[in-house]
């Protein structure tokens, strides 16, 4: 069954939108982070920038496949989202080192866990609310 009231520009848009936001909020906490004593790593806003916007841009285009094919589409993306979310925890609290090596002290999950809510949760709320 395929719902045609989902249209593929209004996902984008709202993916694009919570995207935005998150990319403003995650750079934000950065700073504030920073300012509580958290260390940055060096380019750290340009990893935030895209980190934040296209794993959401990507979770726009799953909610369009979901939601466009599957009745219960949008409670399946609402599943597999908080999973996802949830499972995004794991490197923070328990891997000591960035992919390129870099060692990360004791701050590290008070720079980055705020971020992954912060995406998280936008992409959550917003891509169905704002693709209406």
């Amino acid at each position: 069954m395929q719902n045609t009231e989902v249209n593929f520009g209004r996902v984008l848009k709202a993916g694009l939108i919570a995207g935005f936001i998150g990319v403003g909020l995650n750079n934000i906490w950065s700073l504030i982070a920073s300012a509580l004593g958290a260390t940055i790593p060096p380019a750290f806003a340009l990893a935030v920038t895209i980190s934040s916007l296209l794993p959401v841009i990507v979770a726009a285009l799953i909610y369009f496949v979901l939601a466009r094919n599957l009745a219960k589409g949008q409670l399946i993306f609402t599943v597999l989202g908080v999973g996802f979310l949830l499972f995004s925890f794991f490197p923070i609290f328990n891997n000591p080192q960035l992919p390129d090596g870099t060692v990360m002290d004791e701050t590290f999950p008070l720079l980055v866990a705020p971020m992954h809510v912060f995406s998280g949760a936008l992409a959550l709320y917003g891509i169905p609310k704002w693709s209406r």
